[in-house]
């Protein structure tokens, strides 16, 4: 049995009336969730393919609990996919059923499907079925996971159980987890790390969930955020452990300087793109406990995390015990142990294979692991430097001025960037921000001109992936006529 149901099964035994999670308006005891998950199960019947497109919510939570008890494969759909890629999602994994939140889901999942109205934790949604030819089973695969990748279709990565949950329990032991906790779901939990680490890990723990609706904590859409709304109801939610990407920081770091964060804070998890060290320790002088990490959908979410036991601010921490890692001898980090079964209608992938992780780095002689940028982003200027452009992507983002970033120049005798401002930042902001960051940088690696974006970089305009990295070939695509105009001439914006 599920080691994550076996944890259920015993909260809700011995701690049957305490609460195990939180939505808008719903509260679900231990015992309830458990009943919920078993009410579930029954009306699942048939089920081969179960595709969640929810916002996050306690019937987000039932719905995957019941799927795993029920053996059926999970496809979360993420809410920031566009339509095009949500349709690509529902053939390219043959689902049979698709459970809803939205009152009129006649876009999603569309023409064929029955829908039917259930109840589940105190929300209404609508299980849509396809009845017909069922798809052929999937052994072993409780989750398929689309990342939106930097090109092309989002691509499904199989999961199985195992691997999830050995994941699971590092994270759970490694970052202490525990009963007092109150782990808030920032994120959307169609996001594989959220979905572990703000589920599957305090389940385990036997901690509280918080699992408000995206849009109640200020977050809009893909990419926009209330600062305002964020810090109050962090306030009133009291969380102890959260999941962010570094733009979320940086915006959590401001309304700390503003004294608009409760001190519940235990352990602050950051990834999903490089964060430089000073920002780390900027946040933790702000009474922020910031552990940054490292991983790939690939590798079940995580490979290595720094921890209060063992943290090197600019590293992404040290590898976690179910992961065996290597670096080849070109500078990529492999990685083996707890991995995904393949791509969806691809062959498995051997679990005794390195994985080639496509990101360069290395590991010092105390075991914390580095990662230097991408190796097919890697620039190659026209004096034969190399460089990364996530190192300096990341320095971008130490400036309070500068919301986004994405830096260019392979092949040209000097760097330029797309720069998307913050809020109600001017052009002379940014040319000071870049002259404090370019004093600090060896002069090949300097930024000396720069586009300023007409929009941030978001996963429904295509120009971020899921997690927010950057999609360098579509910016540089949308803006290549611009950037070539600034090479026709010498940079003199900023020395």
């Amino acid at each position: 049995m599920s080691r994550i149901l076996q944890a259920l099964t015993r909260h809700a035994r011995e701690r049957g009336d305490e609460i195990a999670v939180e939505g808008d308006h719903e509260v679900l005891s231990w015992r309830r969730l458990e009943e919920e998950v078993g009410h579930l199960v029954d009306v699942m019947g048939g089920v081969s393919r179960l595709g969640l497109c929810m916002d996050n919510s306690p019937a987000w939570l039932v719905a995957d609990l019941a799927a795993l008890s029920r053996s059926v494969a999970c496809v979360p759909v993420p809410a920031f996919f566009s339509p095009d890629q949500k349709q690509h999602v529902l053939k390219d994994a043959c689902l049979d059923a698709v459970l809803s939140d939205d009152p009129n889901p006649a876009d999603f999942p569309g023409k064929g499907w029955h829908g039917r109205e259930i109840r589940l934790a105190g929300r209404k949604l609508t299980l849509a079925r396809r009845f017909g030819q069922r798809p052929p089973p999937l052994p072993g695969i409780f989750k398929i996971t689309y990342t939106s990748g930097t090109t092309g279709d989002p691509r499904g990565v199989r999961l199985g159980l195992e691997a999830m949950e050995r994941v699971a329990e590092s994270l759970c032991k490694l970052s202490g987890a525990n009963a007092e906790d109150r782990a808030l779901a920032l994120l959307p939990l169609a996001i594989l790390l959220e979905n572990i680490g703000s589920l599957y890990v305090p389940i385990l723990a036997g901690a509280r969930m918080l699992l408000p609706s995206v849009g109640s904590l200020g977050l809009q859409g893909s990419g926009g955020v209330n600062p305002q709304l964020l810090g109050v109801s962090l306030k009133r939610l009291q969380p102890t452990a959260m999941i962010m990407p570094p733009q979320l920081l940086k915006l959590l770091m401001g309304l700390a300087q503003a004294g608009q964060l409760p001190d519940s804070f235990r352990f602050l998890a950051v990834g999903g793109a490089p964060l430089p060290a000073s920002q780390v320790e900027q946040a933790r002088e702000l009474g922020l406990p910031v552990y940054q990490g490292y991983g790939l959908s690939e590798a079940v979410s995580v490979v290595a995390m720094n921890t209060p036991e063992a943290s090197c601010s600019s590293s992404v921490g040290k590898v976690l015990p179910h992961c065996e890692l290597r670096i080849s001898p070109d500078g990529e980090i492999l990685v083996r142990g707890a991995l995904f079964r393949g791509y969806l209608h691809q062959e498995d992938w051997n679990p005794g294979d390195f994985l080639p992780t496509g990101d360069l780095g290395y590991l010092d002689p105390d075991g914390f692991l580095y990662v230097t940028g991408r190796r097919k982003n890697l620039i190659i200027n026209a004096y034969g430097r190399n460089l990364s452009p996530e190192w300096l992507e990341a320095e971008l983002l130490a400036e309070p001025c500068l919301a986004q970033g994405a830096v260019f120049g392979d092949g040209r005798p000097w760097l330029s960037a797309v720069l998307v401002p913050a809020p109600g930042v001017g052009e002379d902001a940014i040319d000071q921000a870049l002259a404090r960051i370019n004093e600090r940088l060896p002069d090949y690696a300097r930024v000396l001109d720069y586009v300023v974006a007409r929009e941030p970089f978001t996963p429904s305009n295509r120009l971020a992936t899921s997690n927010g990295r950057p999609r360098r070939d579509a910016i540089h695509e949308q803006y290549r006529s611009q950037l070539d105009v600034l090479y026709q001439g010498e940079a003199v914006r900023v020395l």
